[in-house]
């Protein structure tokens, strides 16, 4: 049978070699990926000095058809977040930076619900940037 110690150390061995290798299992298992979220939205309020942002462009820059960058990402988050849009079209306009068919579409929209007839052209100037943001709007 053989020293009643050797064969309590035996048994401590083994019980801590199987705790490691059972914490090393559960450890070392792959963890359940989450799905993709999307990043969330940035806020839109107003700012003193320039009117309503949603922080992806401050200035006032032309943008039409074919236009890429933050100023983009920013008359599509303002066409989002301070509109109509998204309970008049039923989804919300991309905010990619990229402006496309669905943003001049978009603009379009913004243009002739909050400046008049007049000002459609799907070209963000002067006008349509201070109607953006607040200002002028009818």
């Amino acid at each position: 049978m053989g020293d009643p110690v050797t064969h309590r150390r035996r048994a401590f061995a083994l019980l801590t070699a199987s705790a490691a290798l059972l914490a090393g299992a559960v450890t070392a298992a792959p963890a359940a990926t989450a799905a993709p979220t999307a990043a969330a939205p940035k806020k839109c309020y107003t700012q003193s000095t320039i009117g309503l942002t949603c922080h992806h462009h401050y200035g006032a820059k032309w943008a039409e058809y074919g236009s890429t960058g933050a100023h983009v990402k920013e008359i599509q988050a303002l066409i989002n977040g301070t509109t109509t849009y998204y309970g008049t079209h039923g989804k919300a306009l991309a905010v990619d930076g990229i402006y496309g068919a669905g943003t001049r579409s978009a603009v379009r929209w913004f243009q002739q619900k909050y400046i008049g007839a007049s000002a459609v052209d799907g070209i963000v100037g002067p006008r349509t940037w201070d109607a953006l943001r607040g200002f002028g709007r009818k």
